[in-house]
């Protein structure tokens, strides 16, 4: 029996779908079906269903004013998001392959995504328990130190309002459940120039962050040490140095000139 190629059985629908939303670049923003049809080599009437259709399923929207249609909010921060998570990749592996022969911990690289972090880079060190390998890809920006920085080097006004929109719900009896003590903390964060965490996600483990900034020194991202210690109080301070120059080295990967 002869095999069916990949090529063959892919559904000529999807691919069309996929071929229409990469017209969409910074240089055009915003086109209409003919154009779309066009481009793509598709009949206008074909080329009207998908669109729809992606318009249906949150892909795509018509621009009342024009008549145009465009990417969605949410479809232009995914191609954003995955443009940043491989930027901070390339400018990330040097700077924590050396941070690593620094501690025993779990090394992130984190954004910020709405009230969580999202991890989108991560290295093992030699005392990494297997509980926390198994800690999921997202957590709550206000129990991690990697969330108190991204959340403490945001404008101001961005976060008052994301912060009174969070929920403040507890991950251990030491997690902060007051906007007022998050607040102090973030104000704290900004003077000092990297967070602590400690255990506010679990019970023995501390955390500490620093910042991670863009070519305009806009914090985009953190980098963090997470490890499980005998001495909670203490927590990671003695690694507060060696985060920060790691993720001064990161930045200035991305470009930034202090």
């Amino acid at each position: 029996m002869s095999q069916v190629s990949p090529r063959t059985e892919r559904l000529s629908s999807v691919a069309a779908a996929a071929r229409i939303l990469r017209e969409f670049d910074k240089h055009s923003t915003q086109l209409g079906v003919s154009q779309l049809a066009r481009r793509v080599g598709l009949g206008k009437s074909t080329a009207h269903r998908i669109i729809w259709t992606l318009v249906e399923e949150g892909l795509l929207e018509k621009v009342e004013e024009t008549g145009l249609f465009r990417l969605t909010t949410a479809m232009r921060s995914l191609g954003a998001s995955a443009e940043t998570a491989q930027r901070l990749h390339e400018a990330a592996t040097l700077p924590l392959d050396q941070l690593r022969t620094q501690t025993r911990g779990t090394l992130h690289v984190a954004i910020l995504d709405g009230p969580d972090v999202l991890y989108v880079e991560r290295r093992e060190g030699p005392g990494t328990f297997p509980v926390f390998r198994a800690f999921g890809t997202r957590n709550a920006a206000h129990t991690t130190a990697s969330g108190k920085v991204l959340l403490a080097f945001l404008p101001l006004d961005h976060q008052r309002w994301l912060i009174e929109s969070m929920r403040l719900t507890p991950r251990t009896r030491h997690s902060i459940t007051s906007r007022a003590a998050l607040m102090a903390d973030l104000a704290k964060v900004r003077r000092q120039g990297y967070a602590e965490n400690h255990e506010e996600s679990e019970l023995g483990m501390c955390s500490i962050a620093a910042p991670v900034r863009d070519p305009l020194g806009r914090v985009v991202a953190s980098v963090s040490v997470a490890e499980y210690v005998h001495d909670v109080e203490a927590g990671l301070r003695h690694l507060a140095d060696p985060v920060v120059q790691a993720a001064r080295r990161i930045s200035r990967g991305l470009g930034w000139a202090p």
